[in-house]
């Protein structure tokens, strides 16, 4: 491996609330890549624990801290720290995720090897939050294999991602429309891959922590939350018919039309959506929410029989299980 002042700078990205659990490992990864070079840029967004407090424990000059006064939600976050960051290369490391230490050495080997290559992911081990390993991804590694997948199914990880700084200077960071929504990251990944390579490394070398209570596992009552992946499938299709789309022409017509026809059936029935956030929770494991969600079903239509009859499942499941 080169030595350490001639390696290019990778900045890596690191958002973080509530984090506390995490944040410690999270950070340790980073800063013991077998790449040296890095930067890691860290914005604590006004977490309600410790998480700030273990980031600024630290002293490291490689540790550079850009906390938020007042919550301004992941996407922002992001965007505020791509502006901050220096490097020849750009990576991405979430606060309760982590990495093998070897990770940005072999994508940085991949990316350098085609100069087409924009950006490189990897597969990942997915764990819980007790770090037990659940299972390993077996996404295509090449870009047109990865391409044709897409819409109906991302076969990456963006939390993954070492890109070119050119990719940023192109593309520039996430969609605000995306905000307090999701699915920005498979938006920006199609964007990217319209005009750069993007492979995945065969190798996991992101653990990714499936953990509800995080920025991902977090369900709210915002439909356009429930449908973001569908939103970007269908602005994913506007640009391969047209070569463009509604955020980009910045005349929202044809997605909202598309959007209301989605919301249609929630409307009609305002218990829906918890109806089917409960049924989710339950298959998670998650029993004590999805009663609550249930009972919230029943508050917002208490003429809807299907929601009582979901909560005496759930009940029953509980009561008399083993």
């Amino acid at each position: 491996m080169s030595t350490f002042k001639h390696e290019p700078l990778i900045s890596v990205i690191m958002p973080a609330y509530n984090a506390d659990k995490y944040i410690k490992t999270a950070i340790d990864c980073v800063l013991n890549q077998t790449h040296k070079n890095i930067e890691l840029l860290i914005a604590d967004d006004a977490s309600k624990d410790s998480t700030r407090q273990i980031i600024d424990a630290y002293n490291d000059v490689r540790i550079k801290t850009y906390h938020n006064n007042s919550n301004m939600g992941y996407l922002k976050t992001c965007n505020k720290l791509f502006e901050k960051a220096k490097g020849d290369y750009i990576a991405f490391q979430d606060a309760d995720d982590l990495s093998t230490p070897d990770r940005f050495e072999l994508q940085l080997q991949v990316l350098q090897s085609d100069a087409s290559l924009g950006a490189v992911g990897c597969n990942l081990t997915a764990i819980d939050t007790k770090n037990n390993e659940m299972f390993c991804s077996h996404y295509p590694l090449k870009h047109e294999d990865i391409l044709k997948d897409i819409p109906g199914y991302f076969p990456v990880i963006p939390n993954s991602y070492l890109f070119t700084r050119e990719v940023y200077s192109v593309i520039g960071g996430y969609n605000l429309y995306f905000d307090r929504m999701g699915a920005e990251d498979y938006y920006w990944t199609y964007l990217i891959m319209e005009k750069f390579g993007l492979v995945n490394i065969q190798k996991p070398l992101y653990f990714y922590r499936y953990n509800p209570n995080s920025i991902t596992g977090d369900r709210s009552d915002n439909l356009n939350k429930k449908f973001s992946y569908r939103i970007v499938g269908f602005l994913v299709n506007q640009r391969r018919q047209t070569g463009t789309d509604d955020l980009e022409k910045q005349d929202h017509t044809e997605l909202n039309k598309y959007l209301d026809g989605l919301k249609k059936p929630y409307i009609d029935d305002p218990s829906l959506y918890y109806r089917e956030m409960a049924a989710k929770y339950y298959h998670e494991g998650l029993k004590k929410r999805a009663i609550r969600l249930i009972i919230k079903a029943i508050r917002k239509n208490p003429n809807n029989l299907t929601n009582y009859k979901d909560l005496m499942y759930i009940l029953r499941k509980i009561l008399f299980v083993n």
